[in-house]
């Protein structure tokens, strides 16, 4: 039996089991966030919006239908707004994947049985997401900080393919999982700099996050990242329903891949959760000391 599919170990390892329970000791949020998402219900965690028909939601704040352009339109403070997107630039791009290549190899030492630090909550998998502008009934402020899994989002020529890998790959073992997901970050040029990737986990037509109603009401959004690097990405956050068959094909196909990667790890959810699509405008180096909050993208000057 593989060492990810039951209770028997391999020689000198760990089994699943241990390896998740570990993986909790160790800051395991960093990849096995969302695995209660049965968030009690009730009349004060619901916005005095309705948004949801037929257990689906369409944000009409955001058209995207020229992100391909590098242009978003937003509904903002003053009205609709056109925003040119930017690419994250090289210095995020070689520190978010260098990153998560060094969790994919501390996994893999620490399944061997050789140690291994295991997941961490810094890196490029979790950021501060800040919102503000929707009203849930138990707040009247409405500003929100809320951690996020994130992350980066295939290219739009190459998105299929990583979908069927990973499908195909589903069940696989734990060290062939690992490997899919190295090739995966084995090129910058695998990925639409120009977007980051989540998902609302929680957010029902029982129960809506924070975050979902800030979204829905005002699609601005500000990311945090804290490690060695510091980095500040503003963008404007577009909520997709995986349910929604009008949304765009794109926007459809990186919501099935963002759940696809959840699952990859953390096994099969009844359902499939909304996706939330960054669309970026700026970066900020926000490292103390060297950065301190200087625009990197779009350059200045």
């Amino acid at each position: 039996m593989d060492a990810d599919r039951g209770g028997k170990k391999d020689s000198g390892g760990m089994d699943r089991r241990e390896f998740l329970a570990r993986m909790g000791r160790l800051g395991g949020a960093a990849l096995v966030s969302g695995l209660g998402v049965g968030a009690v219900a009730g009349e004060m965690e619901q916005g005095d919006m309705e948004y949801w028909s037929d257990g689906i939601f369409r944000q009409d704040n955001v058209d995207a239908s020229q992100e391909a352009q590098g242009l978003v339109r937003a509904r903002l403070d003053q009205g609709w707004e056109d925003l040119r997107t930017v690419e994250l630039p090289d210095q995020f791009m070689d520190w978010n994947v260098s990153a998560r290549l060094e969790v994919l190899d501390s996994i893999e030492e620490m399944m061997s049985g050789g140690g291994g630090n295991g997941p961490s909550l810094a890196g490029p998998h979790n950021a501060a997401m800040a919102t503000r502008g929707g009203n849930r009934r138990d707040s009247t402020l409405t500003i929100n900080n809320a951690f996020k899994g994130m992350g980066l989002c295939p290219r739009r020529d190459l998105i299929d393919g990583f979908i069927q890998r990973m499908r195909s790959t589903s069940e696989a073992s734990l060290p062939e999982k690992l490997n899919v997901l190295r090739d995966v970050y084995s090129s910058w040029d695998n990925f639409d700099r120009t977007k980051l990737i989540s998902l609302e986990l929680y957010s029902t037509p029982e129960f809506e996050t924070h975050t979902f109603l800030n979204l829905m009401a005002h699609p601005a959004t500000s990311l945090v990242f804290l490690d060695r690097k510091s980095y500040e990405v503003r963008g404007i956050g577009e909520l997709v329903s995986p349910d929604d068959s009008g949304a765009a094909e794109y926007a459809r196909k990186i919501v099935d891949y963002t759940n696809l990667a959840h699952s990859y790890f953390h096994g099969h959810f009844p359902r499939l959760f909304p996706g939330i699509l960054v669309h970026v405008t700026a970066v900020f180096d926000n490292t103390p000391g060297t950065g301190r909050g200087v625009r990197i993208a779009p350059e200045l000057g």
